[in-house]
């Protein structure tokens, strides 16, 4: 009894000290307002990311002739690279964006040149690195350097890079100029609208790099090694798989009696995939979140008769990866094509018609047609798990994805009703 007692004060006390450290960095907050997410979308390179970097680097005070921004820059690039133009003198440089599809090109009178590749999304181009490089010193620098500033940290691909040599170009992550722009900011102390704008695009680039996560994870980790933690964390991680599958399985319970009042019970069946029973069983949805890669594979649903046909209509959700890489809610007609070609054959046809209304997905071997519901909501992420706690939102997901897949399970009935099955 006594060691029951003290397992339980041990997990009261390691929740409650992940709930400081949770406060601490602010997850699962609303995000804040942010001028950049509103006006353009948080990944554009070019006007977004480029235009605002050329800005802050280019940005003198009133009455002052030195670009503070641009020195530190230039001193904090010295630092990360071996030879990352070394003496290159940014009195009198001057900064330009998109100056020969060069993303941000800082010159000086010296020949000298550091041409910065920005990557957010986009890809690498074959010899995209080389070609910068002897474009500029065609153009007569003959000091150039390249960096590859990309938003994950990752090396350009060999094929962009060429034959260039390695201490041409320097690769660093957009987290390694967080302290550059935290000094900028600092800076710019008497200027607020400035200040502030700093300040909402440092936020920007700490949520892409996922900085605040990381280091929130850290501490975590650090906390579950401490003391016998981790084997209070180990039962911990298990009971939230229980939890997440008892919220699932609530939600499930009112889909399934919303469906009830149009198409009756659920029906099991067997096909050729024999892993998709009508069960919606909190035991069912628990396995599913536990089964990655095997053969229960995250999925669950309800599944109706379609007359005496061996076609069904189906409403699943995917609480892992789920179709496309992103969970989420799904509703169509259930065939084996193997089994029943012709009938496949004839739904894939006969359904044609649903695509400009509700979309489609690429129909598969057991799926002549479905469509999208809802997507994510299944995954279980934190916003997910605060959604499916929270009553209200709750239903209000239930209310969508039931109103919707009888929406178009009532209309693929229809449409069957005078086929002989």
């Amino acid at each position: 009894m006594n060691d029951e007692r003290t397992q339980r004060e041990n997990a009261a006390l390691l929740l409650k000290d992940a709930a400081i450290l949770y406060e601490r960095y602010g997850a699962g907050r609303p995000e804040p307002f942010n001028v950049f997410s509103v006006l353009r979308k948080d990944k554009d390179e070019v006007n977004l990311h480029s235009r605002f970097l050329r800005a802050l680097l280019d940005h003198r005070k009133p009455g002052e002739e030195k670009r503070a921004n641009l020195h530190d820059f230039i001193k904090e690039i010295k630092k990360l690279a071996s030879k990352p133009l070394p003496n290159f003198a940014p009195d009198g440089a001057k900064v330009e964006r998109e100056r020969w599809h060069i993303d941000i090109l800082i010159t000086n009178d010296r020949g000298q040149a550091l041409a910065i590749e920005n990557k957010i999304c986009a890809g690498d181009q074959d010899r995209q690195l080389e070609r910068y490089h002897e474009k500029l010193k065609k153009r007569g620098y003959k000091d150039v350097h390249i960096l590859y500033l990309a938003i994950d940290g990752r090396k350009p691909s060999k094929p962009s890079v060429g034959n260039l040599d390695e201490k041409d170009y320097t690769s660093i992550s957009y987290e390694c100029i967080l302290g550059w722009l935290k000094r900028c900011r600092k800076r710019a102390c008497d200027e607020p609208e400035l200040r502030e704008t700093i300040a909402q695009y440092s936020h920007l680039i700490e949520k892409l790099t996922d900085k605040g996560r990381s280091e929130l994870m850290n501490e975590l980790k650090d906390l579950c090694l401490r003391d016998n933690n981790l084997l209070v964390a180990h039962h911990l991680a298990e009971a939230l798989t229980h939890a997440k599958a008892s919220l699932m399985h609530s939600m499930w319970k009112e889909i399934k009696g919303f469906l009830a009042e149009h198409f009756g019970d659920p029906v099991d069946f067997s096909d050729a995939a024999k892993n998709r029973p009508s069960d919606i069983s909190e035991d069912r949805i628990r396995k599913s979140i536990e089964d990655k890669r095997g053969p229960l594979a995250g999925w669950f649903g309800l599944y109706y008769c379609f007359g005496q046909s061996p076609a069904y209509l189906g409403v699943e959700a995917n609480s892992g990866g789920g179709i496309g890489g992103g969970g989420g809610f799904f509703v169509g007609v259930r065939c084996d094509q193997g089994e029943n070609k012709e009938k496949y054959d004839m739904i894939r046809s006969k359904l044609e018609s649903l695509e400009s209304k509700f979309g489609r997905g690429n129909p598969d071997e057991f799926w002549p047609w479905w469509c999208v519901l809802k997507s994510g909501g299944t995954g279980l992420e934190p916003g997910d798990i605060e959604k499916l706690a929270d009553k209200k939102s709750r239903n209000e997901l239930t209310g969508y994805i039931a109103k919707s897949a009888v929406e178009q399970l009532i209309v693929i009935r229809d449409i069957f009703a005078t086929v002989d099955s």
